[in-house]
């Protein structure tokens, strides 16, 4: 009688295998029209170990970060009006 374990073994390393893949890397432009996507990213990130080398991680950062820069930029020229460079 044959034993099925060397079959079984490598059904069950398969398996583990397909589990452990990475969720699908998402763009900086889907992290900025999804702010709550984003949010959660970034809090997911904050206790991360290696989160620096995530690449969701950095992308979602760099969304925040155009983010904030966009708003930056209406507050000032709401301040400050319109530049003119001529």
């Amino acid at each position: 009688m044959k034993r099925p374990i060397p079959m079984l073994a490598a059904l069950v390393a398969a398996a583990f295998v397909a589990g452990c893949q990475e969720d699908e890397n998402q763009t900086v432009e889907y992290f900025s029209e999804n702010p709550d996507a984003r949010a959660v990213m970034l809090e997911s990130c904050e206790v991360a170990d290696r989160a620096i080398e995530d690449a969701n991680c950095v992308n979602a950062e760099q969304a925040e970060l155009e983010g904030l820069h966009a708003k930056e930029s209406e507050a000032a020229e709401r301040l400050f009006g319109e530049p003119s460079f001529d």
